[in-house]
């Protein structure tokens, strides 16, 4: 435990931003249950048994999605975290200890953090429930005046919420760091290549299935619910779709990037420096797309199902409701991921600038990035946007045209938007820290 606390304290800075996501997320799952389960026990002391059924459906839905982001985020920022410190896990091998010590040690430090997390999370998880309480309230639910007070449960459920996320994200990255042999880990400066891995592949082929079950009904049966029944089967396919593509980041994410960056016809040394520092470094490329691509690509899924389900709306108000925490986890897991990273790219500015790029190339290949970044989010949106729309129309038995003309193009154009300015302002900021680094002070440190 001591050489635990050790690691933590001497590697803090790498750990603050992946801790800071743990803590939101944390916050934003633990509260959503606390939300759920305080309407339902107010509304069944009040005796509302229609409540209760309106509290579980919406309730449910909500943090079944935000329990799904904290966890993707939450994942991927603690296996980027683990890979950029693959070095030092390979020193530890040298000066002689076991290959299943350093695994132990590193999964015990995810446990640790969590838990501080999760203890982090206990006063806020009931604000983010009061919150929650308070939109429900508006969408037309009668709560009985339901207060989110603070009870013995929460702070276990906020420690979990806090530990299951480092768990899981960290379970393949500590097993491969104590099996990766010491010279590979200081000779390679790439990423190595990722590997789907027993659980992860057990996961996509449950999903997998999961998308084939739905969509058969879905799209292919006449239900006895009728056309509200097939659409609901088509809808809950393109969801598992949505959640196996973000599994399967690496393999998707980063063939998109390389598909649409190879398609930009710009031949400036700034771009094509963008563009091979987002090839080389997979690993922290996938981790800064996937937050944005997460919530790009739910929004569409919802708007496409508000737009076709009679008595429903598209509005943003109503996603919210629903995907409300799931924004607040997205945006601070990619901000998030581009501070973690932070030091990676100073250094790679650093041997661009020795190599005799001027300053102005090397901010704007930074800048650049962040466009990727933003772009490859903004293609898969619309990927799952368009795949979305096909499917839940053929559900619905109507056109596709129908349902893509009914969609609030403006809001997702400001979603895609703020998604760009986000990215691009994030690195922005980076690059004028940059500027003000000596080139030979970072390659030394």
């Amino acid at each position: 435990m001591r050489l635990v606390l050790s690691d933590i304290r001497m590697q803090a800075s790498m750990w603050l931003w992946t801790f800071l996501c743990a803590v939101v997320g944390a916050a934003c799952s633990a509260g959503s249950v606390i939300a759920m389960f305080t309407a339902v026990s107010t509304a069944r002391a009040a005796g509302d048994a229609r409540m209760v059924s309106a509290s579980i459906a919406l309730g449910g839905n909500i943090v079944f999605f935000t329990v799904l982001a904290a966890v993707g985020i939450v994942a991927s920022t603690v296996g980027l975290t683990l890979t950029t410190q693959r070095r030092d896990h390979a020193l530890w091998a040298i000066l002689g200890i076991p290959r299943n010590r350093i695994r132990f040690i590193l999964r015990t430090e995810l446990v640790v953090l969590g838990a501080a997390a999760g203890a982090l999370a206990v006063p806020l998880a009931p604000l983010v429930a009061s919150t929650a309480l308070a939109q429900w309230t508006t969408t037309g639910l009668d709560l009985h005046g339901a207060t989110a007070g603070f009870q013995l449960w929460h702070v276990g459920a906020s420690v979990l919420s806090g530990v299951v996320p480092c768990l899981l994200g960290g379970w393949g990255v500590t097993r491969r760091a104590a099996k990766t042999p010491e010279m590979r880990a200081f000779r390679d400066l790439s990423d190595p290549p990722a590997r789907p891995g027993v659980t992860r592949s057990v996961l996509a082929l449950c999903l997998l299935a999961g998308v084939v079950g739905m969509w058969i009904p879905g799209l292919g049966l006449e239900l006895e619910g009728g056309i509200e029944q097939r659409t609901a089967f088509a809808f809950a396919g393109d969801l598992f779709l949505i959640c196996l593509l973000l599994l399967m980041g690496p393999w998707v994410l980063t063939p998109l990037m390389r598909f649409w960056t190879a398609l930009v016809p710009s031949r400036g040394v700034a771009w094509h420096l963008a563009v091979q520092s987002c090839r080389t470094r997979a690993a922290r490329s996938v981790a800064t797309v996937l937050p944005f691509a997460l919530s790009l690509s739910f929004v569409g899924l919802f708007m496409v199902m508000g737009n076709v389900m009679p008595g429903s709306t598209a509005g943003l108000d109503d996603v919210l409701v629903v995907l409300g925490w799931v924004f607040v986890v997205s945006w601070v897991g990619g901000l998030a991921v581009i501070a973690l990273v932070g030091r990676e790219r100073t250094r790679d500015s650093a041997i661009v600038t020795v190599a005799g790029a001027r300053p102005g190339v090397v901010t704007r290949s930074t800048i650049y990035e962040g466009v990727i970044y933003a772009g490859t989010a903004i293609v898969f949106g619309a990927i799952a946007i368009a795949v979305t729309s096909a499917t839940i129309a053929v559900g619905a038995e109507i056109s596709v045209v129908r349902v893509l003309d009914g969609l609030p193009w403006a809001t997702l154009g400001v979603l895609a938007g703020v998604t760009l300015v986000t990215t691009c302002l994030a690195l922005a900021l980076q690059a004028a820290r940059v500027s003000r680094t000596v080139a030979a002070r970072a390659l030394r440190s």
